[in-house]
């Protein structure tokens, strides 16, 4: 599920020396104290299960991730999409009573993007699942029945169409189709646009939901 590619732009600046170097001094204990941040690997795998009357999907994405003993530091962005920041969470798949999130912060200067500081009493590679929801995928079915010559049976046929305007691409991805209807507490859209949360993540999705799940 491709997305199409985002725009890219360069900006040429011309400074004083003075005010490079002012600049630089400026940023230096910012970068310092992200030099020990790791951005997350490419998926391993990723599934999708699509809410359509709520504009809502469930995205479980498992990754492998290299850990080293001690403190880690893990950064997630959702930048240019409509994932909803305060949905995300992190686990560990493998050597889960050994991998512990210690907290979630959002870094000054960082625009949508969260970090995790996570505590690893393994050193080496560890399997992980994030999850999140985010809105601007749907999907529609279309139906062909074809009668019988003798008009006493009847093939079905369904098809599916998946849209994904979530601004994240899902190559490979496992889809779930679901019926029903959701209350939400709060839309994901509106959540994804208001930028860095408030609060770290939290579940607050929905308050009721009866659903089908079409598989």
């Amino acid at each position: 599920m491709k997305q199409g590619k985002p725009l890219q732009f360069q900006m040429r600046c011309t400074f004083a020396l003075f005010t490079i170097l002012t600049f630089l001094t400026v940023l230096t204990p910012v970068v310092q104290a992200r030099i020990n941040v790791v951005t997350l690997p490419g998926r391993d795998s990723v599934q999708l299960t699509i809410y359509n009357s709520a504009d809502l999907t469930l995205v479980r994405e498992t990754r492998f991730l290299t850990f080293r003993k001690g403190l880690n530091k893990l950064e997630f962005s959702w930048a240019n999409t409509l994932i909803d920041p305060t949905s995300v969470e992190f686990r560990a798949l493998t050597h889960a009573d050994k991998v512990e999130v210690l907290d979630v912060s959002f870094p000054p200067r960082v625009t949508n993007t969260l970090e995790w500081r996570i505590n690893s009493e393994v050193a080496g590679e560890v399997q992980v699942e994030i999850r999140y929801f985010t809105s601007g995928i749907s999907w529609s079915a279309d139906y062909v029945a074809e009668a019988g010559r003798n008009e006493k049976r009847m093939d079905l046929a369904g098809y599916v169409r998946v849209n994904n305007n979530s601004g994240e691409d899902y190559e490979n991805a496992e889809i779930r189709l679901v019926v029903g209807v959701i209350k939400l507490v709060e839309e994901i859209a509106q959540l994804a646009r208001q930028g860095r949360p408030e609060q770290p993540p939290c579940r607050r999705r929905w308050r009721s939901w009866t659903a089908t799940d079409l598989r």
